[in-house]
């Protein structure tokens, strides 16, 4: 028997799912956090802040734990991340085992203005206590409705944010025109077509909205309809490989276009015949270590050979996350589609180098690779 097994607090049914809240400095992620911490959804959610004082907590703190960790009316834990990422998800977790905090099933971690959420997306997958205890539920990013023209020109944080992001909030949209709000799903959609959009007015919007991302965890892979919609591969605004990620408006007199500081793009490879899957993953993996970080998502649902039902693949900045089985096809289509969000600079490279891997996968990678086969998550387990 497996020490997971042996063990059921590691158990994959009892991990705890994290999401991480980003966006630059004044998009509105405090505002949002103010909102959804005093919230009946965030009972039992531990929320990891930059600084107590940038959220407004003092008529609703029940009790202070410690310097770093305070109790909420709702029922949510607010602690302020000071040190490493990893020893404060590991402390709390040790604490409320011991009962010290009260224990908690789900955790919002909130970035930095300009900070990357891959690397947050790192640390959860690169540390072998929190792959134990914890896992990425997905990422939401806060879009500043007035300021996003000229941070998607400007920046390319912004960009990116937008494409690792699972769930969008376009803030202040009671402060820009129709055409402009317009404009900005447009965009956002060709920076990454599977993302969902909701406007947000002081931060008012519901956080049950995080309960329907998917899929990252490696079971409980039975809403088939959610893990479809998270693929979302015939969004008609999926970029082409000729075009950049540039919108005009179309709602009356319209604003200059909006215009990414990237050349990120997005493209689908669709396959009619069962893959090989270790051509699959060996292809993956060695088109990850060759563009590193121009590679931002990989996610698609693949027929492999041998294999009756659909398997989901998904990767973000070089973490391939556990396969995962659904129970049936969506539409009853058969076929494999996997969807790459990247650099347009090299995204011809990109498709050579998969497909050459494809048709001849290096040896050496083959038992490596078997292992991950092996280790699929079945529909039928859970």
């Amino acid at each position: 028997m497996s020490e997971n097994a042996e063990n059921p607090a590691i158990n994959d049914e009892n991990k705890i799912p994290v999401n991480i809240i980003t966006g630059f400095l004044g998009s509105g992620k405090t505002t949002l956090l103010n909102h959804w911490v005093n919230s009946e959804e965030f009972k039992d959610t531990l929320v990891l802040i930059n600084e107590f004082g940038d959220v407004g907590l003092d008529h609703e703190l029940v009790e202070s734990v410690d310097s770093s960790v305070v109790l909420l009316q709702s029922g949510c834990i607010c602690c302020s991340l000071q040190g490493a990422l990893v020893d404060s998800l590991a402390t709390n977790f040790i604490k409320a085992q011991r009962g010290e905090i009260p224990n908690f099933k789900r955790v919002i971690i909130e970035t930095t203005g300009l900070a990357d959420p891959s690397g947050v997306i790192g640390t959860l997958n690169g540390d072998d206590f929190l792959l134990d205890h914890y896992y990425h539920d997905g990422t939401i990013t806060v879009l500043d409705g007035m300021f996003v023209r000229d941070q998607l020109k400007k920046q390319y944080e912004a960009v990116k944010q937008i494409a690792l992001a699972d769930i969008v909030i376009v803030s202040k949209t009671d402060l820009i025109e129709s055409d402009e709000l317009d404009a900005i799903y447009e965009i956002t959609a060709k920076i990454n077509p599977a993302a969902k959009v909701f406007p947000a007015v002081k931060g008012n919007i519901s956080p049950k909205i995080l309960f329907d991302i998917g899929p990252y965890k490696n079971a409980d892979q039975a809403f088939d309809k959610k893990v479809t919609s998270w693929l979302n591969f015939k969004s008609p605004n999926l970029a082409s490989s000729i075009r950049p990620a540039t919108v005009n408006s179309t709602i009356g007199v319209s604003k200059p276009k909006i215009i990414a500081h990237s050349d990120i793009d997005s493209f689908c490879m669709e396959f009619d015949q069962p893959i090989e899957a270790l051509a699959l993953l060996s292809g993956i993996s060695t088109v990850q270590e060759q563009y590193g970080d121009s590679i931002l998502r990989i996610k698609g649902i693949i027929d492999l050979k041998d294999q009756e039902k659909p398997i989901v693949i998904h990767g973000v900045q070089g973490n391939l996350y556990p396969l995962s089985e659904l129970h049936s096809w969506p539409n009853g289509q058969r076929h494999s589609q996997l969807v790459f969000i990247c650099r347009a600079s090299v995204m011809e490279q990109i498709k050579h180098m998969f497909k050459q891997i494809m048709e001849n996968p290096d040896s050496a990678a083959i038992s490596y690779y078997q292992q991950m086969i092996d280790g699929i998550e079945r529909a039928d387990d859970y």
